[in-house]
């Protein structure tokens, strides 16, 4: 199974966090959604997108 690198841009404000995925290559970067600014919600992100 080949290893894809994700990058993350994280748009933060004092209540949200909207994050956008782009995979590598050329494909324009998607908007994932958004969060609550916790570090609980930043924790579940990351499990999320890592697997």
């Amino acid at each position: 199974m080949k290893d894809t690198i994700k990058y993350v841009g994280l748009d933060v404000s004092k209540e949200k966090i909207a994050v956008a995925i782009a995979e590598e290559g050329r494909e324009a970067p998607r908007y994932w959604g958004s969060i609550d600014h916790t570090p609980e919600a930043v924790n579940k992100l990351m499990s999320k997108l890592g697997e």
